[in-house]
């Protein structure tokens, strides 16, 4: 396990929701360990912004909207601060175009970044090339790859 905290992103917290044997070994190990999983704000947003759209539109997702909200309750949360923002503002005034539109991955790597805190991504091809035009300070790492911790 990590020597410390790490911050889920969306995509690593949406494999553990589906179950991926691999993520929710890691994050069994990372409860022992830490007590409760480490999100950010964003990546809320990101899932309940999913689940409330998918309700609206017919489909039954009531449940995973309460097993999330009931995940998200025994979570620690990171808000999108001051801090955060300048991180963000540095991060997307690097990039460019598509970089750009990317818009909740910037703000969830801020949010680490200025918390020193590593990401867990399956996504590292992006939040890299964000980091390598921004030259901000990301640690990457994988749940779901087999040596990544």
């Amino acid at each position: 396990m990590a020597p410390g905290p790490v911050v889920l992103d969306t995509d690593t917290l949406f494999e553990l929701s589906r179950g991926n044997t691999l993520v929710k070994a890691r994050a069994v190990s990372y409860l022992a360990e830490f007590g409760r999983l480490t999100v950010t704000a964003i990546t809320v947003f990101e899932r309940l912004r999913g689940s409330r759209a998918a309700i609206r539109a017919g489909k039954p997702f009531e449940r995973q909207l309460q097993a999330f909200e009931a995940l998200i309750a025994n979570s620690v949360v990171l808000p999108f601060d001051q801090d955060a923002a300048a991180v963000a503002a540095d991060i997307w005034s690097a990039s460019r175009g598509r970089q750009r539109r990317q818009l909740g991955d910037i703000l969830i790597a801020a949010v680490a970044v200025s918390r020193q805190i590593p990401l867990a991504t399956r996504n590292r091809r992006d939040f890299q090339r964000l980091t390598d035009v921004s030259g901000v300070n990301l640690h990457l790492v994988d749940w779901t790859a087999v040596t990544d911790a």
